[in-house]
């Protein structure tokens, strides 16, 4: 068993060798759009955090690699502690290299150049911060002009000059980048520069915004591709955070974006599945022995499903929630009982509502709050009404800790269940499958408690993921 998986292999000779999600066809219909691209152009792939967006465009870069396509993956997260994105972008072309000799040298002799207008450009960016966070403390009278004067390249008179010399400098360097991508072709690649950006929504307001416009402005040159890895809403908050509530942010994000694409919801069944197997827990169930344990993994994987789409789990917090449960089965014997539908309930529980969960414990929340909770949710009250629901709300009646309620709650449904002239069957036969639930659950004598289960889940939530 592991209790922490590194970030899923990619493979270069087989990109979709660990594809868990099956995300091949997605993966191949992007590429095949990418390769109908005439850059200059900016693909966004837009999703929440946390839902798999890495592992896609690494995919994704490497099946282009495979089609002969040059890539460049950047972690924009990484590197937003530069005051200017421009100079992260051109260090990442820098690291290209290629195998024809000539075309290598051309590719470097052109982006020598764009190297030093991207020096020339950086150091204009950083005195101006430099002077605009010193303002404060200026004797505005003595020294305004001179601070001007630093900032636009001379003297007040020579603005105009400097923004003329500044304006044919960025010229300069899209030609030179230009020609660099130009050399792709003659080192036998194709000949579009395809630059992935990860990770952009996560950044610093500033960073990001400055990003886009580095992108929209300096690299608006033929055969260069972006493909912006991106949270839209988040994105949206940043441009928000720059440049005030007031902005129409999705307005504004479309002047640096030529086309959106949604990446559509995973199969999140099989993502359960992937994560048994990364975890290594099938070996766990397969060493659990007596007839109480044969149902568990079946149990333990619908129901945890289930209850993640419910709460609308991220991928990753789908991942903590399997980490968590992970290390309560190895507190818990291979023969004794690892009531695992109760186990899945209370780890996403615990993660999305800690009140509650603590509230049940104690005996101060009820099983009917718990089920009221869980029946508001999207998709919940039907959850509640299946057998997943009913064994769930079994679990929380036996494990009340409050015992007068526990054993009222009890006599009321055997009444309920026993009263066949009930005008309700249907509340009647929930009663009945409710009482079947509390003897399958307390077999062979035994008495099933809340709180030493929810002890296992703390002690699981206290271990780094």
């Amino acid at each position: 068993m592991k209790y922490r998986v590194q970030e899923l292999e990619i493979s270069a000779e087989d990109p979709f060798k660990n594809d868990a999600l099956a995300r091949e066809p997605l993966v191949k219909f992007l590429s095949g759009l990418i390769g109908r691209f005439e850059g200059p152009f900016v693909l966004a792939l837009d999703s929440p955090w946390g839902t798999g967006k890495t592992t896609l465009v690494r995919m994704l870069q490497a099946h282009l690699v495979q089609q002969g396509f040059q890539c460049v993956y950047f972690n924009a997260w990484q590197v937003d502690y530069v005051t200017d994105p421009l100079v992260a972008l051109v260090s990442a072309i820098d690291e290209i290299k290629l195998l024809d000799g000539a075309a290598e040298s051309a590719f470097r002799n052109h982006l020598k150049m764009a190297r030093k207008i991207t020096t020339a450009v950086a150091k204009r960016g950083a005195i101006a911060v430099a002077k605009a966070a010193t303002l404060g403390s200026l004797d505005l009278e003595r020294d305004m002009e001179a601070v001007a004067a630093e900032i636009s390249g001379g003297l007040a008179s020579d603005a105009v000059d400097a923004f003329q010399k500044e304006k044919k400098s960025l010229e300069k360097f899209r030609q030179e980048v230009g020609e660099a991508v130009k050399q792709l072709k003659a080192a036998g690649k194709k000949e579009t520069l395809v630059f992935f950006i990860d990770e952009l929504d996560r950044c610093r307001p500033t960073f990001a915004i400055e990003m886009l416009e580095r992108i929209k402005h300096l690299f608006d040159v033929p055969n260069i591709v972006f493909v912006l890895s991106i949270d839209k809403a988040q994105l949206e908050a940043s441009t928000a955070a720059v440049y005030g509530e007031r902005i129409n942010a999705p307005e504004y994000l479309r002047r640096f974006i030529d086309l959106e694409y949604g990446i559509p919801v995973v199969q999140t069944k099989k993502f359960t599945e992937a994560l048994f197997a990364r975890y290594e827990l099938d070996s766990v169930f397969a060493g659990r022995t007596g007839s109480e344990t044969r149902y568990d993994r079946e149990n333990l994987v619908e129901a945890f499903t289930a209850l993640a789409d419910i709460f609308e789990l991220s991928l990753r917090a789908r991942e903590r929630c399997i980490t968590r449960i992970a290390v309560v089965m190895d507190q818990t014997q291979n023969n004794h009982y690892l009531d695992s539908v109760i186990v899945a309930f209370l780890v996403v529980l615990r993660l999305k509502n800690m009140e509650l969960f603590s509230s049940l414990c104690r005996g101060t929340a009820s099983s009917e709050d718990a089920m009221t909770f869980l029946a508001t949710r999207p998709g919940g009250a039907e959850f509640v009404a299946n057998r997943y629901g009913l064994m769930i709300e079994a679990y929380l009646l036996l494990g009340d800790a409050n015992t007068e309620r526990r054993r009222g709650c009890y006599q009321a449904l055997d009444a309920i269940a026993k009263n066949v002239n009930s005008p309700d069957q249907i509340k009647r036969s929930r009663a009945g499958d409710l009482i079947g639930m509390f003897r399958g659950i307390e077999s062979g004598g035994r008495s099933f408690r809340l709180k030493p289960v929810a002890e296992k889940i703390d002690l699981a939530a206290a271990v780094k993921d």
